[in-house]
């Protein structure tokens, strides 16, 4: 699942996405104890992982205690590696890297067997999580506070914008803080704190854009 709007028209538009694949990494990420392993440095969820929504539904082995993954099982160092080789091909995609989530084998993970296990392991419990987390009527109100304000931007850029169309890519992630990350010049990665601070994300996206222009 991925809430996403475009703003704008074909000649000029600004998405805004919240990918599923980027929720269940963090998820992931976070409970088996790898959080200090993002580029860029990316803070903790929140909600945080330990708190299940009321709202959500269970995954079929009710909400117990799993294994520690690296018992025996798993190797840490290589875990993380292979993790963080995730993150930056989903970062990347978008919502396109929900499609390798395919259980229970996850052939697209082949050759990261220690991330195809620990999907195996953790999928559906980190799929009901950012499932309940994404569908909140909170955050999809979070997401179209700026709404009216980035079809304005986008009107702006496609008078300023010298070889049409303009595209910009707005990712958002429910982390613990409100911020925004430049990752390449047509795609930003911003929190949902920020994206939900309508005068603060549309002063901010506004000199980006003008820099681009």
């Amino acid at each position: 699942m991925s809430d996403m709007y475009i703003a704008g028209t074909y000649e000029s538009s600004i998405s805004v996405d919240e990918p599923s694949s980027l929720v269940v990494a963090l998820y992931l990420r976070e409970v088996i104890g790898i959080s200090e392993l993002t580029a860029p440095e990316i803070p903790l969820l929140d909600p945080p992982s330990s708190i299940w929504p009321a709202w959500a539904r269970r995954p079929y082995d009710g909400l117990t205690t799993l294994p520690d993954p690296f018992t025996g099982l798993l190797d840490r160092e290589q875990t993380t590696k292979e993790w963080a080789r995730w993150w930056r091909r989903a970062i990347t995609a978008g919502p396109e890297a929900g499609d390798d989530l395919r259980p229970p084998r996850f052939s697209a993970f082949s050759a990261t067997p220690s991330l195809r296990t620990l999907l195996q392991l953790f999928h559906e419990r980190a799929a009901l999580w950012a499932e309940a987390i994404s569908t909140d009527p909170l955050v999809k109100r979070a997401h179209s506070v700026p709404r009216e304000g980035l079809e304005e931007l986008a009107r702006e850029a496609a008078l300023r914008w010298r070889s049409p169309p303009f595209r910009l890519r707005l990712t958002v992630i429910p982390v613990q803080t409100e911020h925004a990350w430049l990752l390449a010049p047509d795609h930003i990665l911003l929190t949902r704190h920020l994206i939900a601070d309508r005068d603060n994300v549309l002063e901010w996206l506004r000199s980006r854009i003008l820099a681009l222009t």
